[in-house]
């Protein structure tokens, strides 16, 4: 995964250009970078790992003596951050060089067919592939733009690519549903990732369809559909004013890195579906399976999503597990940790200090550890005997919203297929549940904007508010403790998280006229009738109401209803949405550092 930037100049291309682009794609991808250029008949790569700022000093790209360059910034999704695995990529002969963004699914059974066909693979990530696809294609064909479709028909997933190839006047790129670009300026035409990238230097961008590929050059663009073979033109192409300013040109042209993040939620929960590898989400149930004692530790949003998972581990493999803090791990828990135990970790940057202080005492102790992160070169993963990426991508806000919606998607993958070695679930059911998660991720597309809309209508109509309470039960307990730690890190007001039962026996007492309470409806049908009458009791006490509810729920007494669908294992992640949002917009009513709430950070690593 990562950030694509391709021009093709009538003259050499301007000098610091790459790197200025390169910058504006970095919240695509931070764990490398790199180039590669025709120059003296060669393709001269230029690249590194680690962030933009300490690959531009290992390596040029500032001056790029060529026409023509393609370029990359990398998020390592399958792969070590290391340089063989940074791109731009290779292929046997050194003429092709592709660059790509997303998740190639079937990458391993092309990898082995063209190992036995004797190409020579020389990383571990899963574009490098599509370099010898085309190489191989191109032999066959003895055409670039038949071999560059052979390519898109070929492999399946969510993603996009781009070739050089060593005479080829031009970029050669496949569109599979990762976005793609196309800028059009006075003397020189742009690939790239997003929109922003290209602001200053093309007024016009068009927008590449899904299940497109072609070539762009100076004085020709081809584009074809690669199911049909259908010869398109620019003009074929949504497109768009390249209007964003430069304050928003690192954030897709989002005000906020939270609001990108948010809207980028569908992309990442269909992205866990083809991050996590059959043989590893096997290898982490068989351990699951044989295990004498499990325990989910995490901090934070993660420890809301080991939370969540306990729910599904439960329901559909029958197995218990207990969620703990990795901060309290070592006084609650350790102790009767030994051989036979299990220890799922989770961090999104797979660097929290008291979850890899907690999996390092565990496996002391004779642990087995299941990690569960975002981050691929992490010290989690290292220290893991089996990790799964949730690949939701770089996520820049310190309120988690994207990775948090993955990580619940990859638990409950794991849980599912857990529940196939305990006999509650067969493989069938389990590839259902994979295109459940994919249908549903498009819902969720179409139903945020509506959210959004509705809560910032809410929010014009009702005085914005100081403290409040956020309530669930059953699998959305956890989720009011995540919509409560939301409203403290984006809108910096008080909100105290808890159970609907428990929201009796004490709390409240303080709720009372224009106390605003957020409750959320529960999935199981057993704990709709606490529910309704926690939502009466608040109504009754002419308290602020708003509830989270399916399209279906019932309307009982005063309040704000916001509805949302019932869908049984994505709930969580449905009725987080509006939650995410909310928090957002109070942010931004009261002015707050969104990105980056006083005190806090990505990751505690100390």
């Amino acid at each position: 995964m990562g950030g694509i930037f391709g021009v093709v100049c009538s003259t050499n291309v301007p000098r610091g250009l790459v790197v200025t682009v390169l910058r504006r794609l970095i919240y695509r991808g931070y764990d490398g970078a790199g180039a590669v250029f025709p120059v003296n008949g060669v393709l001269e790569v230029r690249k590194a790992p680690g962030h933009l700022d300490s690959v531009v000093k290992q390596v040029d790209l500032e001056d790029i003596p060529s026409n023509m360059v393609l370029a990359h910034t990398r998020y390592a999704s399958r792969g070590w951050p290391v340089y063989e695995n940074t791109h731009p990529l290779l292929d046997c002969t050194g003429r092709i060089a592709v660059v790509g963004d997303g998740i190639i699914d079937n990458y391993e059974d092309y990898r082995a067919r063209l190992e036995k066909e004797g190409h020579v693979l020389r990383s571990r990530t899963d574009t490098e592939v599509a370099a010898h696809l085309l190489e191989k294609y191109y032999r066959i064909e003895g055409d670039w733009l038949k071999a560059v479709l052979r390519v898109g028909a070929e492999l399946k997933g969510l993603y996009s690519l781009a070739f050089m190839v060593l005479g080829v006047d031009g970029i050669l790129f496949v569109q599979n549903g990762q976005p793609l670009v196309i800028g059009m300026g006075s003397h020189c035409v742009f690939l790239s990732s997003d929109i922003p990238s290209l602001y200053g230097l093309a007024d016009t961008a068009y927008i590449v369809d899904d299940g497109v590929a072609g070539l762009i050059g100076l004085d020709r663009q081809v584009l074809y559909r690669i199911s049909t073979g259908e010869q398109l033109g620019l003009q074929a192409l949504q497109s768009k004013r390249v209007k964003y300013g430069v304050e928003h040109v690192d954030k897709a042209g989002f005000p906020h890195y939270m609001l990108k993040e948010i809207y980028e939620i569908p992309e990442a929960v269909y992205r866990v579906t083809l991050s996590i590898m059959d043989k590893y989400l096997r290898l982490a149930s068989m351990i699951i399976h044989g295990a004498r004692d499990i325990y989910i530790v995490a901090n934070g949003s993660s420890l809301h999503a080991g939370m969540v998972a306990t729910y599904y581990f439960n329901e559909l493999a029958g197995i218990s597990v207990t969620p703990v803090s990795a901060a309290e791990f070592p006084y609650s828990v350790l102790e009767t940790v030994s051989t036979g135990s299990v220890i799922i970790a989770v961090s999104q940057s797979g660097e929290t200090s008291d979850v890899i202080n907690s999996v390092k005492q565990a496996k002391q102790r004779g642990a087995v550890i299941v990690g569960v992160t975002n981050n691929v070169g992490s010290r989690l993963a290292l220290e893991s005997n089996v990790y799964l990426p949730i690949g939701a991508g770089p996520e820049i806000a310190v309120p988690a919203t994207k990775s948090f919606s993955a990580t619940v998607v990859a638990m409950l993958l794991l849980a599912m297929y857990s529940g196939i070695y305990t006999g509650r679930q067969s493989f069938n059911e389990y590839n259902s549940l994979v295109g459940e998660v994919r249908e549903s991720s498009k819902e969720l597309k179409t139903i945020l904007t509506r959210l959004d809309t509705e809560i910032a209508t809410i929010l014009d109509s009702m005085p914005l508010f100081n403290n409040t309470y956020v309530a669930g039960s059953g699998i959305t307990y956890p989720i009011a403790l995540e919509g409560a730690l939301k409203l403290k890190e984006a809108a910096l007001i008080h909100a105290e998280g808890m159970q609907l039962g428990e929201l009796r026996h004490g709390p409240l007492t303080l709720v009372g006229r224009g106390f605003p309470v957020i409750l959320i409806e529960p999935f199981e049908d057993s704990a709709k009738s606490l529910y309704l009458k926690v939502a009466r009791e608040i109504a009754n006490r002419d308290a602020v109401l708003l509830a989270i509810s399916t399209e279906s729920g019932p309307r009982e007494g005063r309040g704000i209803y916001i509805e949302v669908p019932a869908r049984r294992h994505l709930y969580p992640v449905i009725v987080a949405l509006p939650l995410q949002l909310l928090a957002y917009r109070i942010g931004v009513r009261l002015n707050r550092p969104i990105d980056r709430p006083p005190g806090l950070a990505k990751a505690i690593t100390t």
